[in-house]
């Protein structure tokens, strides 16, 4: 009998990405390569939310790019950096230490260059505290690609390793692999903001349901209630309409008490 079907996780133990890997049979590796990020791209695309979405893109660095030892995920979100997804405790220490210090080829991938490359961190000028205090840390080579969809960056990948780790083929591997998760993590962030669209309006829906059916007035009026109610209260229009469904409160016509606002 077959067995069950494989995926690209299983392809790679199995050996079948060695030809990109191999340097004497470079003939095959675009062919290879493509193949493999085919299957990426569906293994990513098929990522639960945001979360496992990350941790299928760092699956696939550590899987595909020989030298990495740690591996991590920066995004950024209404103005803050933040790191989601790591490889381990060492990976997050050395993202951390970045934001700390405000200097880093992660940061800078972000906020200017779309790819950085260190192959000796400990001599890096360009980080003058932070290479050194990486390099202390065992960490000493870093390839930092941004992750972007048109104009809009996300955040970056970032991969580190040994000092002098990462040849151009690995650094081009990762450029790819981050252009890929760009994606993934771009697409499931659209689905999630699709769902919760979805929630808020039938939670909203359900409220102006029960101000229409209370008050005997109509959607227009009910809506323009819990409005008012969510800016007098400062609170978002969700959040009003949930309390008011969860606990059937009734906010009067036209009052100006905290439940009054409506």
């Amino acid at each position: 009998m077959p067995g069950p079907p494989t995926s690209w996780t299983d392809d790679l133990s199995e050996g079948a990405s060695s030809e990109f890997r191999a340097d004497d049979d470079a003939e095959h590796a675009p062919e290879e390569l493509a193949r493999v990020m085919a299957g990426l791209s569906r293994h990513f695309y098929r990522a639960r939310d945001a979360a496992d979405a990350c941790d299928r893109i760092l699956e696939a660095c550590t899987a595909l790019v020989e030298g990495c030892t740690h591996a991590t995920l920066t995004l950024t979100s209404r103005g803050k950096v933040t790191t989601p997804a790591c490889t381990g405790p060492g990976a997050r220490t050395v993202d951390d230490l970045q934001r700390e210090l405000g200097e880093g080829p992660c940061l800078q991938a972000i906020r200017a260059d779309r790819n950085v490359v260190s192959a000796d961190l400990g001599h890096d000028e360009r980080w003058p505290r932070f290479g050194p205090a990486a390099a202390r840390r065992g960490i000493g080579s870093v390839v930092a690609s941004r992750l972007f969809t048109d104009e809009r960056t996300t955040g970056a990948l970032n991969v580190f390793g040994a000092a002098g780790a990462f040849d151009t083929a690995a650094q081009d591997r990762i450029a790819v692999l981050a252009a890929h998760a760009a994606v993934a993590i771009d697409a499931v962030r659209a689905r999630e903001n699709l769902q919760e669209a979805v929630r808020s309006r039938q939670v909203i829906g359900e409220a102006i349901g029960i101000l229409r059916k209370r008050y005997g007035i109509t959607s227009e009026q009910a809506f323009d209630r819990l409005t008012r109610a969510s800016q007098h209260l400062n609170i978002k229009l969700r959040a009003i309409a949930e309390h008011l469904t969860r606990d059937q409160v009734s906010p009067p016509a036209g009052g100006t008490g905290a439940a009054a606002g409506c």
